[in-house]
C-alpha cells in the first residue's frame, strides 16, 4: 500500500494541541521531503515562466539561467516551451537533459545526493508501453547514443511511471542495455492504476529521490507521486509513497559481463553522480512543468510533522470538532463527503463516507492524525491531536 507521506496542508476549525514548523518548499511552493544542501545550485524550470514562447531543438535554452539545458534526442519535434510554465516533448525519442557540466554560468554540480520534483501530463495513446514519465538520475552527459558519444558514459538510475501503468526503478550502465526492480522485486514491474494504463490529459506528480547510505558503499532510491493535485500544488502538494529500493552491488543492469569500459561487473554501483539529469519519453507527447533539481541532504527528512501553509481564517465548509456529549469527534460538511484518517506513518486507520454529518468512530487512539476530506468540489486536509 502506497503511504502518504506529506499532509496538511489547510487548518480548519479546532484547537491545536502542539506547535507544528513550516514545511520548507521550492521555488513553485512544493514541500520539499529533503533540505537543500548548502551552497549548492538549483536547476528549475521558472524560466519557462518568462512569457517568451520558444522551441529547443538540438540547441541549448538561451533562457536558461544556468545555460545547462541541452537536447540530446535521437528524433524530435523540438521541446516546445509556451513562455508560461510547461514545456512539451515529443517524437520518437526526444530526451531533455539538464547537463551541468557545460556552459558555466554558474559552479559545475555533480547531482549526487538529489531530489527530482515535477509535473507531468500525457497527451496521446499509441506510445510505447515503456514510454512515460521518465527521469534518469546520476547520468553521464554522453552516454545515451548522442552524437559523438560514449556508451560507457550512460551509468543511470531511472524512475520510470509508464504508459502501460506500471512503475519501476532502471538501472542502466552501459548504454543500451538496462534491467529494472520494483516493489515486487527484481524485473518486476508493479501497477499504479490498478491495472489501467497511465490516464491521458492528467497532471501527475513525481518526486525522485537519489542518495548514498552507509558511507557511500551502496545506493537508496524514493519514488513518491501525486495524484490529487492535479498539476495545482497550491499547498504543497499531497504526495504518497510509491516505492524504495537499495542497490546494495545485487543489481544486474545486464545478463552478462560488460565489455569495453572501465566496470566490467553488471552488479555495478552507480556511487557518482556524474553532472546530468534526463528527462525522456517515446512515441506520446508529455507536457512537464515546475520541475526542479536540488542537491540535498540526506537522512534529515523536511516533511515530517509540518505544515505547507495554514489558512488563518479559513471558510467554515468543513467542521471537525469534539463533541463533549457525545464523546466523540464530528465531522459536518453540506452534502455527501468522504474522509480518511491516517497516522503519521501513513497507515489508514479510518475511512468513511458521510452526508452532511457522520460521527467518528472512539476507537482510534490517542496520537496524533492526518483527516482528509473529500467532497465533490475539493480536497482537505489536517493534522489534529486526538488525546480524548
Amino acid at each position: 500500500m502506497r503511504k502518504v507521506v506529506i499532509i496538511l496542508l489547510l487548518a480548519l476549525t479546532i484547537q491545536w494541541k502542539s506547535t507544528v514548523a513550516q514545511c520548507t518548499t521550492d521555488a513553485f511552493g512544493i514541500i520539499q521531503i529533503y533540505p537543500t544542501k548548502a551552497g549548492t545550485v538549483e536547476w528549475n524550470s521558472v524560466h519557462w515562466n518568462n512569457g517568451i514562447p520558444r522551441t529547443i531543438k538540438y540547441a541549448v535554452d538561451s533562457y536558461d539561467p544556468t545555460g545547462w539545458t541541452e537536447d540530446h534526442s535521437g528524433s524530435t519535434n523540438g521541446f516546445k516551451i509556451d513562455g508560461n510554465g510547461i514545456m512539451n516533448m515529443s517524437g520518437g525519442s526526444p530526451r531533455f537533459h539538464v547537463n551541468s557540466l557545460v556552459n558555466k554560468k554558474v559552479p559545475a554540480q555533480q547531482f549526487l545526493n538529489t531530489e527530482f520534483t515535477a509535473y507531468y501530463r500525457r497527451i496521446g495513446n499509441t506510445g510505447p508501453a515503456y514510454g512515460g514519465m521518465v527521469v534518469g538520475a546520476r547520468s553521464g552527459p554522453l552516454g545515451h547514443a548522442s552524437q559523438g558519444g560514449n556508451d560507457c558514459d550512460a551509468t543511470t538510475y531511472y524512475a520510470r511511471f509508464r504508459h502501460d501503468g506500471k512503475w519501476d526503478f532502471e538501472k542502466e550502465l552501459k548504454h543500451p542495455t538496462s534491467d529494472y526492480w520494483s516493489g515486487s522485486g527484481f524485473h518486476k514491474q508493479d501497477p499504479l492504476w490498478k491495472g489501467l494504463a497511465m490516464p491521458e490529459n492528467k497532471w501527475i506528480g513525481m518526486k525522485y529521490v537519489v542518495y548514498n547510505i552507509e558511507n557511500n558503499s551502496k545506493v537508496k532510491l524514493e519514488l513518491y507521486i501525486d495524484t490529487l493535485s492535479d498539476g495545482n500544488p497550491v499547498n504543497g502538494g499531497i504526495w504518497e509513497k510509491v516505492g524504495e529500493l537499495t542497490d546494495e552491488g545485487n543489481w544486474p543492469a545486464a545478463p552478462f559481463n560488460i565489455t569495453g569500459c572501465i566496470y566490467s561487473d553488471p552488479k555495478t554501483l552507480i556511487l557518482e553522480g556524474h553532472g546530468t539529469f534526463l528527462l525522456r519519453t517515446d512515441g506520446d507527447q508529455a507536457e512537464y512543468k515546475m520541475v526542479s533539481i536540488r542537491e540535498i541532504i540526506p537522512g534529515e527528512k523536511s516533511i515530517n510533522e509540518c505544515v505547507a501553509s495554514i489558512n488563518r481564517n479559513p471558510q467554515n465548509d468543513i467542521r471537525f470538532y469534539f463533541d463533549n456529549i457525545m464523546k466523540r469527534q464530528i465531522i459536518e460538511a453540506d452534502g455527501f463527503f468522504s474522509y480518511q484518517i491516517h497516522d503519521m506513518m501513513g497507515n489508514n486507520i479510518l475511512s468513511g463516507n458521510c452526508e452532511n454529518s457522520c460521527v467518528v468512530s472512539s476507537d482510534v487512539p490517542s496520537g496524533i492524525y492526518i483527516i482528509s476530506f473529500q467532497t465533490a468540489s475539493t480536497l482537505k486536509q489536517l493534522k489534529f491531536n486526538n488525546n480524548h
